[in-house]
């Protein structure tokens, strides 16, 4: 016998059939009206945030009698790619396995066709770990030379180089934290797909003073959002965020990372994440002779961290410091 899924879950333990029109999109959420009350903390806000943001656009619209692995792979998992790191994707792929599971329990389907699809590869190496994940101060020159065409994407990449800032405090940054007269940045909050939050520690939460280019750069670009605000019809605010798109949304919160992987695709740029641009920040700052207390205070880690973090800069310097006290010395060869 068959039943028409409403939107609202059934009675707790109550088995339901599927109707063959029934979608992705209208099973999920109701797995979700089950399971919310269960999940603690902020997990339903970030569950919400994956089945509207993800779920939804990409296969909420196939019916899940008829949904296999192939569709679930080309439809969901290669399109999120591009735009998602690979631990983001099997945090989908794990929370969209829980409901095909529920749904197998039910007896809704048969059995789970998406367990075996073929995710990227989640990397060892973390967004703390530098090695590699940096750029030389000619790479970096070359890569802002190369994104000069979009003052939105040119900005954030160049905030991101010159302070050392974490990409979602950059995001969470609003004009009225930017003081232009004493030109500093005030830095207390941070966001990503899930919100917008307090920084990620007391740390994290402080000042970073900006150079005379840096506030240059911004003051352009304020002017250009003022603009692109009064095309659309809208009036610029001081708590209005930072960096916005063309069409005067957020801008996306993968946009450093496409901007980093565009530059590599088209111009040869060495691919890093959006966090190598705050390990190049340091290793640069470590390698021109910042002392480590100032790099640690700009970053918004402690010194501990700095020098665990950044210890082949460090180790750097003392090479360099070794041959600067043998060119002094001048020992003599003939000895």
């Amino acid at each position: 016998m068959w039943y028409v899924i409403h939107p609202s879950a059934p009675p707790r333990g109550e088995k339901i059939a599927l109707n063959d029109n029934v979608t992705v999109s209208h099973w999920v959420d109701i797995y979700y009206d089950r399971k919310k009350s269960k999940w603690k903390g902020t997990t339903p806000k970030t569950y919400r945030n994956i089945i509207d943001s993800f779920i939804k656009p990409f296969i909420g619209q196939f019916k899940l009698s008829r949904f296999t692995k192939s569709i679930y792979q080309s439809q969901f998992i290669d399109r999120l790619i591009p735009i998602a790191a690979p631990k983001s994707i099997a945090t989908y792929h794990n929370f969209f396995i829980g409901c095909i599971n529920a749904a197998v329990e039910d007896e809704i389907i048969d059995k789970n066709r998406i367990a075996k699809a073929e995710l990227p590869r989640v990397e060892k190496q973390n967004n703390d770990e530098v090695e590699g994940n940096y750029l030389t101060l000619t790479e970096l020159t070359h890569l802002l030379n190369c994104i000069r065409q979009s003052i939105s994407r040119y900005t954030l990449i160049a905030l991101l180089a010159a302070t050392g800032m974490r990409r979602g405090e950059a995001k969470a940054l609003r004009w009225s934290e930017v003081d232009f007269t004493k030109k500093i940045i005030y830095i207390s909050r941070t966001r990503d797909f899930y919100g917008e939050r307090s920084a990620k520690t007391i740390n994290s939460i402080r000042s970073i003073d900006m150079t005379d280019d840096l506030a240059k750069q911004l003051e352009r670009y304020r002017i250009w959002c003022i603009e692109k605000k009064l095309a659309y019809g809208k009036q610029h605010q001081d708590d209005d965020l930072i960096f916005i798109s063309n069409t005067c949304k957020p801008l996306n919160q993968e946009a450093a990372r496409l901007t980093l992987i565009q530059m590599h695709e088209i111009y040869g740029v060495k691919l890093i994440s959006p966090h190598g641009l705050r390990h190049t920040f340091a290793t640069i700052s470590i390698s021109s002779g910042t002392p480590p207390t100032t790099v640690a205070k700009i970053l918004g880690m402690t010194n501990s961290t700095l020098l665990k973090t950044y210890a082949h800069s460090f180790a750097e310097r003392e090479k360099q410091a070794m041959q600067v006290m043998n060119q002094i010395l001048n020992f003599d060869k003939s000895l």
